[in-house]
């Protein structure tokens, strides 16, 4: 056990339409490995317009959610009492990836960093805050070279999100980007993936992303134009029905075609079209990828999370399309935990990205340097 400096630290996912908190104990014992004890979790959904593309519109609106939900619901829930979190910040609104540079780690200095950071960074330097952190490299040839893993995002997304949570008396650990969450919450932690590489597919409400995780870290991620909204809206407006409908036909049907009447085939067929049109930008992300990254291996899995993520037979068309196998992520599995937590496994994969950013809260930053 040790003495944590943010006691009752917890994990806080704030997305367009819902927030989600996590709350872990870090249960650790030397001889028993690691192990995080869950506390709470809880989640709120949000309306429409508060928060567009992870840009918060409506703070003081967002900022009452926030609150209800870490007072809890009265005679159900108990206030959440830590007053120190780690964030997301949103994946559409950051920046990710691995550089090289010829240098061994020693001989390499910040301006270095910079200087190579600037080359890649898709946003104004001055306007944006961007941090790094050098990656061991597995040794495959004799040229000094060192991986740099930067993350970048708009000055301005990122005060606005660290204000929010300051205004409710909560003190900011790290404000960290959705894919580095959710890779520590689905990726084994282990990691032990001997010439073979993984790859996460994160559909969600309003956005999503396929995050690659190889060579023991994410290498990059790309945001995709598919969502659990989009097909709604595609339903409402082409059957002419309104959104309510819709969602329950989405849900109802998926991309599940046996014995559908006609009303159903019509859903399948527009809720088909849709997920080729993911299938096709999957492909040509991975292809994309296996062109540009070098000591890049094979993907052999593509691990399933987010709300969208449940839709019926999803997982099967995937890996039929793909010729990959597609399987719904297990975001609790590296807590060590082995009592039975209260939810579904289908609520579970919307939680992924509140569980890795409550994997860090539960560590000790000072003791611990995480990278997925």
């Amino acid at each position: 056990m040790f003495s944590h400096p943010f006691p009752n630290a917890f994990g806080i996912d704030i997305s367009d339409l819902s927030i989600k908190i996590v709350q872990l104990r870090n249960a650790s014992r030397t001889r028993k490995g690691t192990s995080y004890e869950v506390m709470k979790f809880r989640s709120i959904e949000l309306p429409p317009g508060l928060i567009v593309n992870g840009k918060i519109q409506e703070p003081e609106k967002v900022r009452k959610y926030i609150k209800h939900l870490l007072r809890g619901r009265p005679g159900e829930e108990k206030k959440i009492k830590g007053l120190w979190c780690v964030a997301s910040l949103p994946e559409t609104q950051s920046f990710i990836k691995v550089i090289t540079l010829p240098k061994p780690p020693e001989d390499i200095t910040e301006e270095d960093i910079i200087t190579i950071a600037k080359k890649h960074i898709p946003f104004d330097e001055e306007d944006s805050f961007f941090d790094w952190q050098l990656i061991p490299n597995q040794k495959t040839t004799d040229e000094p070279k060192t991986n740099i893993l930067i993350a970048a995002i708009p000055q301005d997304i990122a005060k606005n999100y660290t204000f929010l949570l300051e205004s409710l008396g909560l003190g900011v650990i790290s404000l960290e980007v959705e894919s580095l969450a959710i890779a520590r919450s689905l990726i084994t932690a282990k990691k032990e993936y001997i010439n073979e590489a993984r790859a996460i597919l994160d559909l969600g409400a309003t956005h999503s992303s396929l995050i690659i995780h190889d060579n023991n870290l994410i290498q990059f991620s790309i945001s995709l134009p598919y969502s659990g909204e989009l097909i709604t809206t595609a339903l409402s407006q082409r059957l002419q029905i309104e959104r309510s409908e819709a969602e329950k036909k989405k849900k109802k049907y998926g991309l599940f075609y046996s014995k559908l009447d006609k009303q159903g085939k019509k859903a399948w067929s527009i809720i088909a079209e849709q997920t080729n049109t993911l299938i096709k930008d999957i492909e040509k992300a991975l292809k994309f990828y296996y062109s540009h990254f070098p000591n890049s291996h094979k993907i052999t899995k593509i691990i399933l999370c987010g709300g969208a993520s449940n839709m019926k037979r999803l997982d099967t068309v995937l890996s039929e399309k793909l010729k990959i196998e597609c399987i719904h992520g297990h975001p609790w599995k590296n807590l060590a935990y082995h009592k039975k937590i209260n939810i579904t496994k289908q609520k579970s994969t919307g939680y992924a990205t509140s569980i890795g950013l409550a994997l860090r809260a539960a560590d000790n930053p000072f003791f611990k340097q995480d990278v997925i």
